[in-house]
């Protein structure tokens, strides 16, 4: 019996080979499931991270908001506007416009109504950016118009901002920050609007129009806080060329409001 003991306890010769051999199997095998696992968990990272980027994140306000209008423009439904051609832009689905140089004095017009009880609301969609235009005006920038190639924000008429697009970087009209998020906030009679302009897809590929030139797409969100129960959103372009050569549309509006 006490042979038997000491023979169970032993951790001398064989003992000891067979533990290091179990153990280096063990190591191999995890370094192969490692292998195994690394790509998936790379393109799953990868995928979460565009994801994030691309993620809008609202205020707390907007928790309980509730959705009163939201528009493919697919069925006909133009609701509110003050126009109703549409256009096919391939996956990024079907948008109101194209839209240019003529909204300069005609713009494209959508009528706010909230509710009873509500004063705020979040008016988001895709802006299409379509074709050449030639951002910023200047000496050196002879196709653009000197206030430059701009879509105009309007609330009730008045401007609250003049975003300039380029359609490339190596252009005359390019200045850094063309091609990344901005923001502006302004107050009129009150109210406080929030405006942000979030790339989803720079210029890589022809959409419509003109296939020379490639087409990009905006997420663009507008805060009206403590607004009024009506007022009209305007959109214009500041463009001197043909609707083919340098146009906007809208695709995917909604309208909440609380």
């Amino acid at each position: 019996m006490q042979h038997l003991g000491k023979f169970l306890s032993d951790d001398s010769g064989a003992v000891t080979v067979d533990w290091v051999v179990v153990t280096a199997a063990v190591v191999g095998i995890g370094l192969s499931s490692a292998a195994a696992v690394r790509s998936g968990t790379s393109s799953m990272g990868e995928a979460i991270n565009t994801s994030l980027t691309n993620a809008s994140v609202s205020p707390l306000r907007w928790l309980s908001s509730i959705q009163t209008v939201s528009q493919s423009f697919a069925d006909g439904n133009f609701e509110g506007w003050n126009a109703n051609s549409t256009s096919s832009y391939g996956i990024w689905g079907m948008a109101l416009g194209p839209f240019g140089g003529e909204t300069r004095n005609n713009p494209l017009t959508f009528d706010v109504a909230l509710g009873a009880g509500s004063s705020n609301a979040l008016i988001e969609f895709d802006l299409i950016v379509g074709d050449s235009w030639d951002g910023l005006g200047g000496p050196n920038n002879s196709v653009a118009p000197p206030e430059g190639d701009r879509v105009l924000f309007q609330i009730n008429g008045q401007t609250i901002s003049a975003e300039a697009f380029v359609h490339a970087q190596n252009h005359a009209g390019y200045a850094p920050g063309l091609f990344e998020e901005r923001k502006t906030s302004v107050q009129i009679d009150g109210a406080t609007y929030n405006l942000s302009l979030r790339p989803v897809d720079l210029p890589t590929r022809s959409m419509g129009g003109d296939a020379q030139y490639e087409d990009q797409r905006w997420r663009v969100a507008l805060e009206a806080v403590d607004a009024p129960q009506n007022f009209t959103l305007g959109y214009a372009s500041t463009s001197r060329q043909a609707v083919g050569n340098e146009s906007f549309s809208i695709a995917n509006f909604s309208v909440r409001e609380n």
